[in-house]
């Protein structure tokens, strides 16, 4: 796997990926983004929320040492898998 780089804010903190374009390339072809032409929203904005809000006690729990993050790989085989269980694949 290549390697991703982050963008920090003044804190240490990530706040974007920037990710080799071979990559992204690979990453749009699995979740088949070149073909999406449709503007229908993916999520409601209470699904947004309530993932946020998941998001933040997870990187809570990760700072507090409770649990380890997912590396890049394992993230893709568990969103391959949803696509794949959900009939897009």
């Amino acid at each position: 796997m290549t390697s991703v780089q982050y963008i920090t804010d003044k804190n240490g903190r990530r706040k974007s990926a920037i990710v080799p374009i071979k990559q992204w390339k690979e990453i749009q072809q699995k979740l088949s983004l070149q073909d999406q032409e449709d503007d229908t929203p993916v999520f409601t904005k209470a699904e947004v929320l309530a993932n946020l809000k998941e998001a933040v006690e997870e990187v809570k729990l990760y700072r507090e040492g409770k649990i380890q993050f997912q590396t890049f790989d394992e993230m893709m085989a568990e969103v391959e898998a949803e696509l794949k269980a959900e009939g897009y694949r």
